[in-house]
C-alpha cells in the first residue's frame, strides 16, 4: 500500500454584505451589518481526509463554518436625564449613557458519519458517510424527547463494501444569537479630561445557545442536543480614566 498526502482542494464562496452607520448626533450612534453568504469546498480544515480516497466528488458540500446570515447591531445612547447644566445635580445624575450589540446567526452544516470502516477501506480513511434515506426535518411519532434535533430515521447504514450515499454537511445545527448591553457614566474632571465608569453585562438574557447535535449514528444519543456552549450571563464593573 502507497500513501498519498496531496495539498490541493476547491472552495468557492459568495455573499453580500449590507452596513449601515449612523453617526454620533442628537446623543444617539448605531450601526446594523448583514451578511448573506454561501462557502462550499471539498475540505474545510487545514488537514481533511476523504472517506473515499479515490474521488474528491462526493464530498463538495457547505463548508464547515459557512453561516448564511449573520446579523449584528450596535448602539450608544445618551440618556437626556440632567443632559444640560454643569451644577452639582447635572454632575450627579447626568453623563450616563447606553450601549449594546446584538449578535444573530445560523448554525453551522453538520453530517451523519461514522469512524466505522464499513466501505472496508482500511484504517486511515476519514469519517463514513451513513446513506440519507429520508427527510431528516420530519418529525415521527417516535420521538419522546424535545432534545431530538433532527429525524434520524432519515439514515440508513450502507451495505457493507460501499460509500454512503449523502450530501456533505447536509444538516444545520442550532443558531447562535446573544444581546450584550452596558450603562456608563461620564464625570469629567480636568479640562478635556474624564472619568468613565462602566457597568457591562454579557448575554443580559441569559439566553442559551445550544451546542450542535450528536452526528454519530453509533452514538446512543444519536440525533439529540446534550448541552449548551459557555454563554451565560456575565457582569463586570470597570473605571476608565480619559486623558
Amino acid at each position: 500500500m502507497v500513501d498519498i498526502s496531496e495539498n490541493g482542494g476547491s472552495s468557492r464562496y459568495n455573499g453580500l454584505q449590507v452596513n449601515a452607520q449612523r453617526r454620533f448626533a442628537s446623543g444617539l450612534q448605531f450601526g446594523i451589518a448583514y451578511t448573506l453568504s454561501r462557502s462550499r469546498d471539498d475540505g474545510s480544515s487545514l488537514t481533511d481526509v476523504l472517506p473515499n480516497a479515490y474521488s474528491a466528488k462526493g464530498y463538495y458540500g457547505l463548508s464547515d463554518f459557512d453561516r448564511t446570515h449573520v446579523l449584528v447591531l450596535n448602539y450608544i445612547y445618551e440618556l437626556p436625564l440632567f443632559k444640560a447644566g454643569n451644577g452639582v445635580l447635572h454632575r450627579a445624575l447626568g453623563g450616563w449613557e447606553l450601549s449594546g450589540i446584538n449578535q444573530f446567526q445560523s448554525g453551522v452544516p453538520l453530517s451523519v458519519r461514522t469512524s466505522a470502516d464499513i466501505a472496508g477501506v482500511g484504517t486511515g480513511s476519514g469519517s463514513q458517510f451513513w446513506n440519507l434515506v429520508g427527510d431528516p426535518s420530519t418529525s415521527v411519532g417516535a420521538f419522546t424527547s424535545s432534545a431530538v434535533y433532527f429525524n434520524t430515521a432519515a439514515f440508513a447504514i450502507p451495505a457493507a463494501g460501499t460509500y454512503g450515499t449523502q450530501l456533505r454537511n447536509s444538516l444545520r445545527g442550532p443558531g447562535f444569537w446573544t444581546w450584550d448591553m452596558g450603562l456608563r457614566k461620564n464625570i469629567a474632571t480636568f479640562e478635556k479630561q474624564s472619568l468613565q465608569f462602566r457597568f457591562e453585562v454579557f448575554d443580559i438574557l441569559n439566553h442559551p445557545n445550544w451546542n450542535n447535535p450528536v452526528t454519530d449514528p453509533t452514538n446512543g444519543s444519536f440525533g439529540k442536543v446534550t448541552g449548551k456552549s459557555n454563554d451565560d450571563r456575565q457582569m463586570q464593573l470597570a473605571l476608565k480614566y480619559i486623558f
